[in-house]
């Protein structure tokens, strides 16, 4: 699975781009919303998540933080939203407006959402209510977690790699986070 890319934007559409990495391209694709942030000839970092269908080649999508990541993973659990109807929304909504629709059971909010009805709107806060606070409390955490361990002395990709690792055994607090990212660098 692969968790984040880096490398040279090479061109760039409305909706994805085209990222080189040590010769090899990848195309990604993007909220159309950040399309205009990102440059041909400098560097970017997404984080990723891969989608596999049947009778279609993987398709890379990118995101410029980890709240957009958590909000897309969460939309995509949710039978009849595909990957590019969540990428729709996310383009139009962030993870905190979406939560607190979600937990004051905002129909109105959520239906003016593409591709969300009444019917799915009800099936959203059913299946979401109360589960998207972890993600961003997780996602807050590891943010902290990153500044502090660059403050540090830690290099960005070490310290992502350490704090991968410390989310990935159960560090869910940002003291448990820090200490096993810590112990892990220590370790190898």
């Amino acid at each position: 699975m692969i968790w984040g890319l880096k490398g040279i934007l090479h061109s760039k559409t409305e909706n994805s781009i085209i990222l080189e990495i040590n010769g090899v391209f990848f195309e990604i694709l993007i909220c159309t919303k950040h399309s205009a942030r990102f440059h041909t000839g400098e560097e970017v970092f997404l984080y990723i998540r891969e989608t596999v269908r049947e009778n279609s080649p993987l398709e890379l999508i990118g995101f410029v933080n980890e709240d957009e990541r958590a909000l897309y993973d969460a939309l995509i659990r949710i039978n009849g939203i595909g990957p590019r109807n969540a990428l729709k929304i996310l383009d139009v909504t962030d993870l905190n407006s979406f939560v607190n629709a979600v937990d004051s059971k905002d129909t109105l909010f959520l239906r003016s959402l593409p591709g969300i009805g009444a019917k799915m709107a009800e099936r959203i806060i059913l299946e979401l209510s109360g589960k998207l606070h972890s993600a961003i409390n997780a996602n807050d955490h590891i943010g902290e977690a990153l500044e502090t361990m660059m403050a540090l002395g830690f290099s960005r990709s070490e310290a992502f790699e350490a704090i991968k690792r410390a989310t990935g055994s159960g560090a869910k607090e940002l003291e448990e986070i820090i200490k096993s990212a810590l112990s892990s660098i220590k370790k190898n």
